[in-house]
């Protein structure tokens, strides 16, 4: 039954980012974001609360898809539908009301998957305990949308340093872990402090590989907020490109690291997860 939901939700996801974003291939979200989720679930998630997971994964990396480009594809950006579509929270999905039907589609659209990704959390054990820390990340998502927004009107903002500190979270990868700890029952609240320092380094991993994968097909679409975006030669690019994967192979240790101070989850199997993610980007270049 769970199954046939994450296939409905789906189903309802191709069918209103077909209208609201036919640039985007149905892959992103059935083969992607599936895989993608899939591997970083955490170990401590049962298989009884998998599929209900991976449902609100899924709403939430749609969610970044659409935000995303309504701040930094410059065919469709908008930074006022954006600020109404700030308004939306875990535990708001009431929608603006807005005059431009497309404008209303978005909002409504976001308001549903909001709607169905709190259905989900709220029942799982620690949601209590956990909804204003996950409430925490989802605005620091909005602030690194906003901070593209802010480089795509003014493109001689940018610069690698900020890059660095908003645009890793973009990636949503903090959020969709929360969600795995919020039904862990082996949860250790002790642990949260070690666990949030893995979680976010695995979030700027995470960043490395979209960028990676992403740049060339960002130019193309004259996107000006990628992380490589300031290099002005070939020679640049390169050392850029050199660096990212030498940060990789760093961030990889010291996550490492983490393995004896964290037992809610296995911090090896989450490392492996991500060299998972890491195949998936190189796999579905130009697809993503």
């Amino acid at each position: 039954m769970s199954a046939l939901k994450t296939q409905n939700t789906l189903n309802e996801i191709e069918r209103n980012m077909t209208e609201l974003a036919p640039y985007r291939p149905p892959e992103l979200f059935k083969e992607f974001l599936v895989q993608g989720y899939t591997a970083i679930t955490l170990s401590s998630v049962s298989s009884d609360d998998f599929q209900d997971l991976l449902r609100a994964k899924l709403c939430m990396g749609t969610l970044i898809t659409l935000y995303d480009d309504y701040a930094d594809r410059p065919s469709q950006y908008d930074p006022e539908l954006l600020e109404d579509l700030y308004q939306l929270n875990f535990g708001r999905y009431d929608t603006v009301r807005c005059m431009n039907l497309t404008n209303r589609h978005v909002l409504s659209f976001s308001s549903s998957l909001f709607k169905e990704m709190n259905s989900v959390l709220q029942g799982l054990p620690h949601y209590k305990h956990l909804i204003e820390i996950i409430s925490f990340d989802l605005m620091q998502f909005y602030s690194a949308n906003r901070y593209s927004s802010l480089v795509t009107a003014n493109p001689h903002l940018g610069n690698q340093l900020e890059n660095r500190s908003y645009a890793h979270h973009n990636m949503g990868m903090v959020i969709v872990s929360m969600m795995d700890l919020m039904a862990s029952k082996s949860l250790k609240v002790s642990e949260l402090g070690a666990i949030r320092e893995v979680l976010l380094m695995g979030q700027r991993m995470g960043r490395i590989f979209n960028v990676l994968a992403t740049s060339k097909r960002e130019a193309i679409d004259g996107d000006v907020t990628g992380e490589l975006a300031t290099c002005r030669t070939e020679y640049e690019i390169e050392n850029g490109e050199r660096s990212l994967r030498q940060e990789i192979l760093d961030l990889q240790n010291r996550i490492a690291s983490y393995d004896d101070r964290i037992t809610t989850f296995s911090v090896e199997a989450y490392l492996d997860g991500l060299a998972k993610v890491q195949r998936l980007h190189k796999k579905m270049e130009g697809t993503i």
